[in-house]
């Protein structure tokens, strides 16, 4: 009996323990919640839905493009140059050569590069019919769509060629600012070319694009090439070490608080940084500019088609003008430029 009640005992003590340590949690909580839960304070981290951008309109950006591709050889290379450098490009792909080089397009997304449609067979789109044009425009994207889970956002007419048909599209069509027409030096068209003369070609090529290369300018370029792919390792490299940060179409515009809408056509980002000067008189004025070359456009609009790079120092005749731009003749062109950089003579 005595054994019986020291269990019993030893038990109300555990019991009466256990009612204190109960009583003591819930104090001044009726409820009986765990206060750990209720007495923190509101969360002091703003939430936002607002994406922060990855670069500002003062960072000096230049956009290069690819045509064609991909072809995992070439595109490849590029993509290895691009990641040696912390650069980035728009990859404009044609349907046909995307089954075999899905590896290669899931690469350039997890690189942070961007996809575009370059149409189904690379087709004028302007000498087929509207039905065909849908066909072309609308199969790669949903093709794209499946591979790398990232439909494109950008289109690039074949060609160029797109007069008329823009509205179909029903996406931003991105031109170019300088063309480096690498194309025409491809190896296969010039078989009997030597090895130093290949290497003056690829140097030369170089050398146009740092002379031309503005911040804002989008450069074309076609990544089913070898010769392509080793201009590449010169061109790359050099627009970094002159400031140049290489990123995507999208980006850059998006850095510039420029607008990508659907339908229209953009040759470059480029944003003045000078006050637009008053309408000029007529008469001969000379290019000033701090770059080495002025924009001659079709319109009066930093958007518009380039016609013509005019070098600094060059001499032109001011036709007529507006706020802002000149309507000029410059050798055998003529077209608008910005009248912030030009500057009158006497003779």
């Amino acid at each position: 009996m005595k054994k019986n009640r020291k269990v019993l005992s030893v038990v109300s003590l555990l019991l009466i323990i256990a009612f204190v340590f109960a009583a003591c949690g819930n104090n001044g909580n009726k409820n009986g919640i765990n206060d750990s839960k209720i007495t923190e304070g509101p969360s002091t981290e703003i939430q936002t839905t607002e994406p922060q951008k990855k670069y500002s309109k003062n960072d000096k950006l230049i956009a290069m493009t690819f045509d064609d591709g991909p072809y995992s050889k070439t595109t490849n290379r590029i993509l290895d140059t691009l990641e040696k450098n912390g650069g980035k490009a728009t990859f404009f792909v044609v349907g046909y050569n995307l089954d075999g080089n899905e590896e290669t397009l899931k690469r350039a997304i997890d690189m942070g590069c961007e996809i575009g449609n370059h149409s189904k067979d690379h087709k004028n789109l302007t000498k087929i019919s509207a039905e065909e044009r849908k066909n072309q425009i609308r199969t790669p994207n949903i093709k794209l769509k499946e591979i790398t889970g990232v439909e494109p956002k950008l289109f690039r007419a074949p060609g160029g060629n797109y007069k008329n048909v823009t509205d179909e599209i029903g996406m931003p069509l991105i031109q170019w600012s300088i063309d480096t027409n690498d194309w025409r030096h491809k190896d296969a068209s010039n078989k009997g070319r030597s090895a130093e003369q290949r290497t003056k070609e690829l140097n030369q090529i170089a050398e146009n694009v740092f002379a031309q290369a503005e911040s804002g300018d989008i450069i074309l370029m076609h990544d089913i090439y070898e010769f392509t792919a080793d201009l590449c390792e010169i061109v790359i490299p050099g627009l970094v070490s002159r400031g140049f940060k290489l990123v995507t179409v999208s980006e850059m515009f998006d850095a510039y608080d420029l607008k990508l809408e659907n339908g229209n056509v953009y040759n470059n980002a480029q944003v003045s940084t000078v006050e637009p000067a008053a309408a000029i008189d007529a008469g001969s004025y000379k290019v000033k500019t701090s770059g080495s070359i002025l924009n001659m456009r079709a319109k009066p609009d930093i958007n518009s088609e380039v016609l013509a790079k005019l070098p600094n120092g060059s001499k032109v005749e001011v036709m007529k003008s507006e706020i802002g731009w000149a309507y000029v003749t410059w050798e055998s062109s003529q077209g608008w430029v910005n009248s912030a950089y030009l500057e009158k003579t006497t003779v």
